[in-house]
């Protein structure tokens, strides 16, 4: 976690249960690298939670983007974020989902 720009972490007691990580460009973009939430505590408020740290912790910044999987479209949507409609993302990569 040392090379991102913000980290936030959401423990139960001395357990890990969910983070958020983002880099960025210092004054215009910053990107959510991801966000992972441990399976048994979905929908508890979590996410939503590290979501809005993370749009108060960027919000002088002119963008904060993130790529979903089709999946999690909904719950991004209900968190603010909003699909591009002149832009799709594109890889190189070798990760395994």
């Amino acid at each position: 976690m040392r090379n991102f720009s913000t980290v936030y972490s959401a423990w139960d007691e001395d357990k890990l249960v969910g983070m958020v990580c983002a880099m960025d460009d210092g004054i215009m973009t910053a990107y959510i690298h991801y966000m992972l939430i441990r399976p048994e505590y979905h929908h508890q408020g979590i996410g939503h939670t590290l979501l809005k740290m993370m749009k108060e912790h960027y919000n002088s910044y002119l963008r904060i983007a993130l790529i979903a999987y089709n999946t999690e479209l909904d719950f991004y949507e209900s968190c603010g974020f909003k699909r591009a409609e002149d832009a799709s993302p594109m890889f190189i990569t070798s990760l395994w989902t």
